[in-house]
C-alpha cells in the first residue's frame, strides 16, 4: 500500500503490524538488504546486498578489508611459528658446533619453494614459443644497442664476490621461490632481447630462437617459471632477464645490509613456508654444511 508522508519520512516501511512482523522476519533471517535495507530475492541471499551496484559496492568493501585483516593475522602467525621453530634449530646447531660463536653465524629465515617437479606440458612449451618471437620480432625491429645495460649499476652495485658466492649458496637453499612468477614468459622482455643481441651480434633472429628453446628442460616446477629445473634455472646469466640476475629477496637484502666490511661472510640459512621448516645450510665463506632438520 502507498505510504503516508510520515512513514515516507520515517522510512520505506509502513506501521501495519503483518508488514512489522514480516519485515523483522526478514532481518532475522539475513535476507534483507545490509546497505540499503531492501527484502532481497533469493538469488541475492548469499551476498546479503541487493543488486544494486551502489550497495554491491559498499557490501563488498568491509567484506574485503575483513578478509584482508585476517589474511594478514593468519600470514603473522605463521612468520612467528617459522622464526619459533628456527630459533630451536639454531640453539640445536649451535650446540653441535659448540666451538663456535654464535654471533658470527647470524640466523636468516628465507622463503623455500615447496613446488614438485612435473614434465612440462606442451602447452606450456607452445605459449612459451609465442611470446619468445614477439619479443625478438620487437627487438629486431629497433636499433641494435651499442653495449649492453649492466645488470647492476651505480645505484644498485654489484656485492662482492665473497657475498655473492654465500647468497648464491643460500638462494640454493631456498631452490627458487622467487622464480613463481616466471610461468610461460620467464620475466623476459624486450630489454633482454636487445642485451642478448649486443652480446651475441653474430646470431639470427631464429638462432636466437633456438637457442632459447634448447634450453628448455622436459621437468619444470609445477606453477613455476619454464626455465625453474632440478638443477636451477635453465638459462645461463646472459640470457636471464636483468631482474632474475639481480634480485634477492627480502630477507637476504637485509643479511647484506648487515654485513661488517671486510668481515667474513657466514650465516644460517633457513628456508621455511607456510609455518613450516624446509632446508637449512651453515654456511661460512665456500663452505656449506647441509644441517638436517
Amino acid at each position: 500500500m502507498p505510504l503516508s508522508p510520515l512513514e515516507a519520512r520515517a522510512g520505506s516501511l509502513c506501521q501495519r503490524a503483518p508488514c512489522q512482523t514480516r519485515y523483522a522476519l526478514l532481518q532475522q533471517q539475513r535476507h534483507t538488504c545490509l546497505v540499503c535495507g531492501r527484502p532481497l530475492t533469493v538469488a541475492e541471499w548469499p551476498n546479503q546486498s541487493c543488486a544494486t551496484p551502489a550497495c554491491q559496492r559498499a557490501a563488498i568493501a568491509p567484506v574485503a578489508r575483513r578478509v584482508q585483516a585476517r589474511n594478514e593475522a593468519h600470514n603473522a602467525a605463521l612468520i612467528a611459528q617459522e622464526i619459533a621453530l628456527a630459533d630451536q634449530l639454531r640453539q640445536r646447531v649451535m650446540r653441535a658446533f659448540a666451538s663456535e660463536d654464535a654471533a658470527r653465524f647470524p640466523q636468516v629465515v628465507i622463503p623455500a619453494c615447496t613446488a614438485r617437479l612435473t614434465p612440462l606440458p606442451q602447452r606450456r612449451w607452445r605459449a612459451f614459443r609465442d611470446h619468445l618471437n614477439r619479443l625478438i620480432s620487437a627487438a629486431h625491429a629497433l636499433p641494435r644497442p651499442r653495449m649492453p645495460e649492466p645488470a647492476f649499476s651505480a645505484a644498485t652495485p654489484a656485492p662482492p664476490d665473497c657475498l655473492q658466492t654465500v647468497l648464491a649458496q643460500a638462494c640454493a637453499c631456498c631452490r627458487g621461490r622467487c622464480c613463481t612468477g616466471g610461468g610461460n614468459q620467464a620475466y623476459l622482455d624486450i630489454a633482454t632481447m636487445q642485451r642478448y643481441r649486443t652480446l651475441h651480434p653474430e646470431q639470427r633472429p631464429r638462432h636466437i630462437l633456438a637457442t632459447y628453446l634448447d634450453r628448455i628442460g622436459p621437468r619444470s616446477y609445477q606453477d613455476s617459471c619454464i626455465y625453474h629445473q632440478a638443477g636451477g634455472c635453465g638459462l645461463t646469466r646472459d640470457m636471464r632477464a636483468d631482474l632474475c640476475n639481480r634480485h634477492f629477496c627480502t630477507a637476504l637484502q637485509h643479511f647484506q645490509t648487515q654485513q661488517p666490511p671486510g668481515a667474513p661472510v657466514r650465516g644460517l640459512f633457513i628456508a621455511a613456508d607456510d609455518g613450516a621448516l624446509h632446508r637449512a645450510v651453515r654456511i661460512d665463506a665456500d663452505q656449506v654444511t647441509p644441517i638436517p632438520l
